[in-house]
Parts: structure tokens; C-alpha cells; sequence
């Protein structure tokens, strides 16, 4: 350019960063059909612009948000949307699933992904000065954009290339590298990435260039080389627990399996046999393969409460605390010792305590009933228990659900504290 024509270009010529939020994968066949041009996409309507970009007044245009700090905008937009969504990917790869909303309907998958999206807001808050309530409304947006059948995001879309969804500064290493920084313990990310490691697709180059790579070198150098990792510090004892949530896959697996079992189980015995303390303690124990007849016997009178009284504590709830009796039991034989059992036992019943409080407000049975029937029933009396049933106590959304969930959430808390361990079942 001519002196005049630079003074020009800088007096009226803006380049405006902004960031594209708005997903448009591929339209289904019978669309193109009607229409080879169509654009299918998620319809998010707002793009981020930097305000500083712009020469002369910005055009008023409905979709812009005005943005002062564009990396902290891309930060935000790459290790929330796209770091969940490599959570979901090789979560659901894992399991089976092709779909991103599928993979967020699993609760298992879904208390990951939640947990990594907690992890990093507290992290983006501490480094770049988003306020709380920003976060939680972003997040919200993640998921409300994630979860859209419309859309049929796929997991093979989002799992594709881990060699550089594995990088330092991309979707899962840097999110995580972000949260150490900030003095935040990645947990959930952690075990993601380990899964993410797993990653092994016939038709996906990249990775089987990763399996390659791990069978040829070990783990750890796989680890260090591909996502630009630093021995020393606290870096090295990252790596570590990456390994360690990588070996540890198979199990989270088969228990993820057994509690999805557990669930199906709980829910069929209840609709069936009714009694959900009995109910919950076949399902769970059925599902770990660790029955007893005694401790079924003993949960009989574990129904409508206790005994058919209303006023007692939900025995679902019951039954899940005796399973975990039969698991970390503090035994007859060592009845003034066995304390680490016991203290174990006692923190993973106020674990479920707390499931059940978060899910339905309450343990105890009658006020269960007021929240998911409109009143409570007194089962004592014959014709209370025939208003139940035409209430739909048994029926999809009855109490069979509250058995089926204490039964997933029983073995799912069982599980968390047998890998622990390094008890794989």
C-alpha cells in the first residue's frame, strides 16, 4: 500500500475477532434431498465480537456480545463446549454409544462431564475474573446446546483425532493444566483423559497411531510425548494419576455395567414383587454377585417405610444401607473393632443420604409419596394401597424408580470406593 492508502486501511478498516459457537453438522440425507444448499445447525444466535476491533461506530447488530478480552472468550468457548464434548465422546465411545445426546442421558457420563465443566468454571473464574453466575449460566448454555437431538452430534465427530485433541493447550490437557494452576484438582478430567487414551477407532487414523504409539513406547512416554507433559513437579505427579485413571478404565467399566444392571434389576423386582427394601437388595446384590438369603429375608419388612407405615424412612434407602453392610461390614466376630469398615460404611451411607436429599428432598417414605403423587398413602390400610396403585406407585415413574436409583446409586458409591482400593470387584 501508498502511505495514503496505510493512513486510510488504519483509519477505516477494523478486523474483528470473534468466535463461532454455533454447530452445523452435516444435514440428514432426506434434507439435502429437498434442498442440496440446506445449513442444519443448533441455532445458537449470539456471536462474540471484540469491541476494540472495530473502526468508527459498531454496527448494531442483534446477535453481537461486545467482548473486551477475546482469549479469555476462547479459553471459555474451548474448555467448556469443546472439552465436554471430548468428555461425552470418549465416555460414549467406550460405551457404545453414537450420539453426543445419548452419551449425556447416561447419568454415569453425565456426572463426569458436569463434574469436568465444574472443575474448569472454578478455574476460568480464578484466572480470568468470571464471575460465578456468568459460569453457571454459560454451563447451562453448554448443556442446553450439547443436549439436542436435532442436531445428531456424533461421538465419532467429537472423539476424532486424539493426537491433537490430547495436545497441551487443546480440550482436555489444557483445561486441567488450567485447573492446577488455579489450585483446583482435576479429577474428573483426569479420568477422562485416561479414557481419552483408550480412544481406538478402526477408521480414525490418529488413533490407531496413538494405540501404536502406547504399545511401542509404554504409557507413560505415550503420555509425555503426546500431550507435551514436563517431568518434575507437579506435571510428573499429573502423569501419574493419568496412568492411574487409565489402568483403572476396565474397572470403572465393568461397575458402570453392574450399576446400569443394578438399576433394570431394581426396577423390575419393584414393579413385580413390590416391597422396595427387598427389591433394592436383589437387584444390588444380584448385580455384584454377592447374595445372601439371610439378608434378603431380614429386608421383608423394609416396605412402604417400615412395616407399610408411611412415617418411617423410605426403605429403598433401608436396603441400600444393608448392602453396604454386606460390603464394609463391621463383623459380629470384631464387634469393638473393624473401625475402618465401619467408618467406611458410615460415609458411604451418608453419600447415598445425600443422593437421595439432592433427587426427591426427603428419606422419609410418606413425604416421598407427597412429591411424586400429590399426598401420602398410609399403606397400612387395604384401601390406601389400592389408591396407590391407581396413583401409579408401580407403574414407569412410581416408586419403581426410586428402587431402581437407589440400587444404581448403591453400587455406583460401592464402586467409587472398591476402585479405590484397587478392589475391581
Amino acid at each position: 500500500m501508498s502511505q495514503e492508502e496505510k493512513a486510510y486501511f488504519s483509519e477505516k478498516v477494523g478486523v474483528v475477532e470473534s468466535l463461532v459457537i454455533r454447530i452445523a453438522p452435516d444435514p440428514p440425507e432426506e434434507e439435502i434431498e429437498k434442498d442440496p444448499l440446506v445449513v442444519w445447525t443448533n441455532g445458537y444466535s449470539i456471536l462474540p465480537v471484540e469491541a476494540a476491533g472495530f473502526k468508527g461506530d459498531i454496527p448494531e447488530v442483534k446477535a453481537f456480545r461486545l467482548v473486551s478480552d477475546m482469549r479469555a472468550e476462547e479459553m471459555r468457548k474451548i474448555y467448556t463446549y469443546n472439552m465436554c464434548h471430548a468428555v461425552l465422546s470418549y465416555y460414549g465411545h467406550l460405551l457404545g454409544y453414537e450420539l453426543l445426546v445419548e452419551c449425556l442421558a447416561d447419568p454415569w457420563v453425565r456426572d463426569e462431564a458436569l463434574g469436568a465443566l465444574d472443575e474448569v468454571s472454578a478455574a476460568l473464574q480464578g484466572e480470568y475474573g468470571f464471575t460465578a453466575e456468568q459460569m453457571d449460566s454459560w454451563i447451562q448454555n453448554v448443556l442446553e446446546q450439547t443436549n439436542n437431538s436435532t442436531v445428531g452430534d456424533t461421538v465419532v465427530r467429537s472423539a476424532a483425532d486424539p493426537l491433537r485433541k490430547l495436545r497441551r493447550e487443546d480440550r482436555l490437557i489444557g483445561p486441567a493444566l488450567l485447573c492446577l494452576k488455579n489450585g483446583i484438582h482435576p479429577e474428573h478430567l483426569i479420568r477422562a483423559i485416561g479414557i481419552a487414551f483408550h480412544y481406538d477407532q478402526e477408521e480414525d487414523s490418529a488413533s490407531k497411531k496413538l494405540a501404536d504409539l502406547i504399545r511401542q513406547k509404554g504409557l507413560e512416554a505415550a503420555i509425555y510425548e503426546v500431550c507435551g507433559l514436563l517431568k518434575g513437579g507437579d506435571e510428573e505427579k499429573f502423569v501419574e494419576e493419568i496412568r492411574k485413571a487409565y489402568d483403572e478404565t476396565p474397572m470403572e467399566l465393568e461397575w458402570h455395567q453392574k450399576a446400569l444392571k443394578a438399576y433394570q434389576l431394581g426396577f423390575e423386582y419393584e414393579k413385580k414383587y413390590h416391597g422396595c427394601g427387598q427389591s433394592v437388595v436383589a437387584a444390588v446384590t444380584e448385580a455384584l454377585d454377592i447374595s445372601d438369603p439371610g439378608v434378603f429375608n431380614a429386608a421383608t419388612g423394609l416396605c412402604g417405610g417400615i412395616g407399610l407405615l408411611n412415617d418411617s424412612t423410605c426403605s429403598a434407602f433401608t436396603g441400600g444401607v444393608m448392602v453396604i453392610g454386606m460390603v464394609f461390614p463391621r463383623r459380629r466376630e470384631n464387634f469393638g473393632g473393624d473401625r475402618e469398615n465401619k467408618y467406611t460404611n458410615f460415609d458411604l451411607v451418608q453419600q447415598l443420604h445425600g443422593k437421595y436429599i439432592d433427587e426427591f428432598g426427603t428419606i422419609t417414605c410418606g413425604l416421598v409419596h407427597q412429591k411424586k403423587y400429590g399426598r401420602p398413602y398410609d399403606l397400612s390400610s387395604k384401601e390406601e394401597r389400592e389408591l396407590f396403585e391407581a396413583a401409579g406407585a408401580h407403574g414407569d415413574e412410581g416408586c419403581t424408580v426410586v428402587v431402581a436409583k437407589v440400587a444404581q446409586w448403591t453400587v455406583e458409591l460401592l464402586a467409587s470406593k472398591m476402585i479405590e482400593l484397587g478392589r475391581g470387584n
